[in-house]
């Protein structure tokens, strides 16, 4: 085979300046913060092949074209469920909650509104139980989104009790996203489809057949029930023996789950119904022009026009959905950060993966120098299911502790809660990490409550988590290995990417 005649330098210097070029005017017009656009360009300049892979695999956004069928869908269940049930009147709340519901309203138009009752549960044996019992008494409808549904017994178990629901009458509807299902066998769910329940996969993965077009970016990290519009839950549990019990490691998972009954359903319904109908083909939405109410309830639309539950009297809540196709992109990351920024004597956070932005970083930092108590409860990195966020994590440590923040590693297994409490009065909790990830990639759920009692439910969650931690002090990172100082900077280096 003859050799290939060599290039000249220049041709080849000037091939190089243009695909430096195309990729620097491609990433800029994406929706990126300054920092992760600059981390993709370097890493496509300075390593060309294996950062233009990563780009292809994980990179590449395409925002615009979500936002485009959104506007464009005949039908959207937030603005239609906009004005149900919702509180108006915030002239009774204290300015530092009447700031936060405002800020929610404008961004992502979340109503305020009352729940009859809220409970959190951190036990998974007793969050599963009350999640099955709400199945086995659904009469009319059963909502489910989750990110991660396993082919295991726990998963088999829920697609079992789906099917009953399912021939019993009721209408089941179940939303995976299938990056995070990957691992399940589709036989699973066309046992549910035989039974006349209804499956979709949110963003299907193509990878078999065409693989640039896969993404495992812009995932749907809810995690959602309801039953009848009456009762609802929302955390960070996802189906799988793990969350249940000790995990192949024997690893044990403690998360949080939050039980809302009344009004406040409202809010996951919609949330639900505007990614089912995402999912749905274009033939399907078509009907939806006219208007027709059977074609509406045929499409799982009559939450919303009929729904179960109107005059709750309990705890105020907004029920916010963040993504990156809504409106404000940053949703879920500037509710964070102005919560932090308006403590006044205590903001305690739990998450999995702490991979903070520059803003969240900033009002934790200067909140510590005012003088509220700042603490931070994550998992030991050994613990995490992803040893490179902990490791990231670990990188901030050293800032935080120098200004006055206390942080905690949980010692008991994989803490995987998330949750939010700011003085006595606000208390947040969902399926949003504090990473990068769930700020501005994923499809996120939070509920924010402005309540007393709910805040020290989870207040004394949080209290009895902190006994099973260890505490990190600044001494005991004062004489780390270097091997273990390079390893959370190479992670830190990496958190723009995470």
């Amino acid at each position: 085979m003859p050799d290939l005649p060599d290039l000249p330098r220049w041709l080849i210097e000037l091939l190089f300046v243009a695909y430096a070029l195309v990729i620097t005017g491609t990433v800029m017009l994406e929706r990126r913060r300054p920092a992760s656009t600059l981390a993709w360009i370097l890493a496509m300049i300075f390593l060309p092949v294996l950062g233009l892979l990563a780009y292809l695999v994980v990179g590449r956004r395409r925002v615009r074209k979500r936002v485009r069928l959104r506007e464009r869908r005949p039908i959207r269940p937030l603005e239609l469920a906009r004005e149900l049930a919702a509180v108006d009147d915030l002239a009774g709340l204290p300015p530092l909650q009447r700031g936060l519901v405002n800020l929610a309203r404008r961004t992502t138009e979340a109503p305020l509104r009352r729940a009859d009752s809220a409970r959190i549960l951190s036990r998974p044996g007793e969050a599963f139980e009350a999640m099955e019992a709400a199945i086995r008494s659904a009469q009319r409808s059963i909502c489910l989104e989750f990110y991660i549904w396993r082919g295991d017994a726990t998963g088999v178990r829920w697609i079992e009790l789906l099917i009953e629901r399912a021939e019993a009458g009721v209408e089941v509807r179940l939303l995976y996203d299938d990056f995070g299902s990957l691992a399940t066998r589709r036989e699973l769910f066309d046992r549910l489809r035989r039974a006349g329940g209804e499956v979709h996969a949110f963003g299907p993965l193509r990878l078999r057949l065409r693989p640039r077009q896969s993404r495992i970016n812009f995932r749907n990290h809810r995690k959602i029930l309801t039953v009848d519009g009456k009762k609802g839950f929302l955390g960070g549990l996802n189906i799988g023996d793990e969350y249940v019990g000790p995990d192949t490691s024997g690893r044990l998972w403690h998360d949080l789950l939050v039980c809302v009954n009344g009004d406040a359903v409202l809010g996951l319904d919609a949330i639900f119904l505007e990614d089912w109908l995402a999912c749905l083909p274009r033939s399907a939405l078509d009907p939806l022009v006219s208007g027709d109410p059977e074609t509406t309830h045929k499409l799982g639309l009559r939450e919303l026009y009929d729904p179960g539950c109107c005059g709750s009297t309990g705890p105020l809540v907004q029920v916010i959905p963040s993504g990156p196709d809504l409106p404000t992109s940053y949703t879920i990351a500037s509710q964070f950060t102005a919560s932090i920024s308006v403590a006044q004597h205590r903001c305690w956070i739990a998450t999995p993966y702490f991979v903070p932005d520059e803003p969240v970083l900033l009002a934790l930092i200067t909140a510590a120098y005012r003088g509220v108590d700042v603490r931070i409860l994550v998992p030991a990195p050994e613990d995490s299911d992803v040893r490179l966020a902990g490791l990231a994590g670990r990188a901030y440590y050293d800032d935080l502790l120098a200004a006055g923040c206390r942080i905690f590693e949980y010692q008991r297994g994989m803490l995987h809660a998330k949750c939010m409490i700011i003085d006595d009065e606000v208390a947040a909790l969902g399926s949003a990490n504090m990473d990068i990830r769930s700020f501005y990639l994923n499809y996120e759920v939070t509920a924010v409550f402005y309540d007393e009692e709910v805040t020290a439910q989870l207040a004394s969650i949080f209290a009895t988590h902190l006994q099973q931690t260890v505490e990190i002090s600044a001494a005991s990172r004062a004489n780390l290995p270097l091997g273990q100082r390079l390893a959370e900077g190479f992670a830190k280096v990496l958190s723009p990417l995470l």
